[in-house]
């Protein structure tokens, strides 16, 4: 194992055993479609997806992702172009579906011309990781929308981008979201592989499964409608929870 992958294991493992197995864990990843990426008739869109998991359930849902996956590397996008992989993502989304809790939280707004993935991933981690943080103030639900209580946790997990610079970007976003009083000084969010916390494969799945039903008319993500809470940014992104709206099921902006 890479070195510095043992280090995050063995961080990640310890920050695991330190809070309560009823806790939750968000393990997070995005998609997007920028303006200049859309086809005709596409909207573009920008969606930060966190599924949230109980630590006493991580083992088994581990074991379980292996078994429907059969075998220890997963990457959506590169199943969707094999013939036996359309039928796993399937099968993982209905796994995900059947999970006893709500559990997914999706925050998502339409990229407007001049938005770049960067700063739209800041805007949105940021607005996500004070939706998430059991201690930070709770936004009220927008004008002629459905309040809906999210669910929360007591850490997230990011997957760690290629690029160095990337994760820098992500930890000066974090810094300012603790700075800011957006999230507590002590909710820990770390980034580590895939390859060595699993658990990662699934909101790889969500934002993939997301993408697809924008690009390509597949409701699949629709089958997790139960499961997701979904937190529309205002148009004001400088304040990006001064008039969110909590929605259950997939975006009114995916409709």
């Amino acid at each position: 194992m890479d070195p510095r992958n043992r280090g995050d294991l063995e961080r990640l493992t310890a920050r695991y055993r330190s809070l309560p197995g009823r806790e939750r864990v968000a393990f997070v990843d995005e998609a997007y479609r920028l303006p200049n990426d859309c086809r005709p008739g596409e909207k573009p869109f920008y969606a930060l997806a966190a599924v949230l998991l109980t630590i006493d359930d991580h083992v088994d849902i581990r074991a379980d992702l292996h078994r429907i996956v059969g075998g220890n590397w997963w990457h959506t996008v590169d199943a969707q172009q094999t013939q036996d992989g359309l039928p796993k993502i399937e099968e993982l989304t209905d796994y995900l579906a059947d999970y006893r809790d709500p559990c997914v939280l999706a925050v998502c707004h339409t990229p407007g011309p001049d938005d770049q993935a960067i700063g739209m991933r800041a805007v949105s981690l940021s607005a996500l990781l004070a939706a998430l943080d059991s201690q930070a103030p709770r936004p009220g639900a927008g004008e002629g929308h459905q309040r809906v209580v999210p669910a929360q946790a007591k850490m997230t997990v990011l997957e760690r981008q290629n690029r160095h610079q990337d994760t820098d970007r992500d930890l000066h976003t974090i810094r300012q979201a603790r700075q800011s009083g957006a999230i507590s000084r002590h909710f820990p969010v770390m980034h580590v592989s895939p390859s060595i916390e699993n658990l990662l494969w699934l909101p790889d799945l969500v934002s993939h499964t997301y993408r697809r039903y924008i690009t390509h008319d597949e409701d699949l993500v629709t089958r997790l409608d139960g499961q997701t809470v979904t937190l529309e940014l205002p148009a004001n992104k400088s304040d990006p929870l001064g008039a969110a709206a909590y929605v259950q099921g997939v975006s009114r902006l995916f409709q």
